[in-house]
């Protein structure tokens, strides 16, 4: 059985969580059975996944189809926080002076479709695997001239698409399986000066030795976002993007920025388990769908740790932003 901490008490005060580790673990184990949500690890499960949890995403996590985290550098929780990482590409577009820009795992477009209309003279291109995301990225799309969605594979990105001179990646290249193929892709697609961003979820070195409990949150909010594979270190992908040819301009750990937007989704998560109206909805909607409360209920555990007053405060995961080159 997966460590859990047994009776449920009152949070503390001092807490900025919703609930302690201890009794988030077992109101999941209560609803869920934390064993059996650790039964798809290693699984592929992304298509149902994004098919099942695109109504949570619009409604719940965001809106416009965002389906990433947002960051704000002062702690406090802004809606705008969703741009942060849209800006940060739209930095290298201007030193790049791009004229074309790549997506990879585009979703339902939120990102390109707010570059493309301030960069009216660069053609984006959105390249996603689920085919329901191409057709609703194509759709709030139908008023831009230079945006355009494509089904395909990361794994395999068409030659058509290259010669890009910005390819990023928000919050999908944890899905990826061979770190030295994607890496390689990315560098081919690349002009000479090109330059790659990627922000994303990534696995602390000393993963292992953090408390059992926050393992196991870290473990739970992975299975429930569809990484069965357990996040990358992001020592793995810098390691491939060198071996790719690809210098590395920045690697920064932003987790401090990631918190307020954490934290929000784990008190929307929280209304879940702390309301028996709330968790009856897990006998009529789909089942990936509904697990997305358990990744929000864990999630600020695996980047902060237990808490204060449990005396386990190392963290097991971070997120990042890892920027990287073409040499001319």
């Amino acid at each position: 059985m997966t460590p859990v901490s047994a009776p449920i008490t009152p949070h503390a005060k001092d807490t900025p969580f919703c609930m302690p580790l201890s009794e988030a673990l077992t109101r999941i184990d209560r609803t869920f059975g934390i064993d059996t949500i650790l039964a798809d690890e290693g699984r592929d499960i992304i298509s149902p996944y994004y098919i099942q949890s695109e109504l949570g995403y619009n409604r719940v996590h965001s809106q416009k189809g965002c389906m990433h985290i947002a960051l704000n550098e002062n702690g406090q929780f802004d809606p705008d926080g969703y741009l942060t990482q849209g800006r940060e590409v739209a930095a290298q577009i201007q030193a790049t002076r791009a004229k074309k820009v790549l997506e990879l795992g585009s979703g339902m477009g939120f990102n390109t479709l707010a570059l493309a209309p301030d960069h009216p003279d660069v053609h984006f291109t959105g390249l996603d695997l689920m085919a329901h995301h191409i057709k609703t990225a194509t759709k709030n799309a139908a008023d831009l001239k230079n945006v355009d969605f494509q089904q395909g594979s990361y794994e395999a990105v068409p030659e058509s698409l290259f010669g890009v001179d910005v390819i990023f990646g928000i919050e999908t290249l944890c899905y990826a399986s061979d770190l030295d193929n994607v890496a390689r892709q990315i560098a081919a697609a690349l002009v000479p000066g090109g330059r790659f961003v990627m922000y994303d979820g990534f696995r602390r070195a000393d993963f292992h030795s953090a408390p059992p409990d926050v393992i196991t949150a870290a473990r739970l909010f992975e299975v429930t976002t569809a990484v069965t594979n357990g996040f990358w270190q992001i020592e793995d992908w810098e390691a491939a993007l060198v071996r790719a040819g690809l210098v590395i301009l920045r690697s920064d750990d932003i987790t401090d920025h990631s918190i307020a937007g954490m934290r929000v989704l784990q008190r929307r998560s929280a209304k879940f388990f702390k309301s028996w109206k709330y968790r009856m909805l897990r006998h009529v909607m789909p089942k990936y769908l509904i697990r997305n409360a358990v990744g929000g209920l864990t999630g600020p555990y695996m980047i902060e740790g237990a808490g204060p007053r449990s005396g386990d405060t190392q963290a097991c995961l971070t997120y990042s932003v890892l920027i990287a080159e073409k040499p001319v």
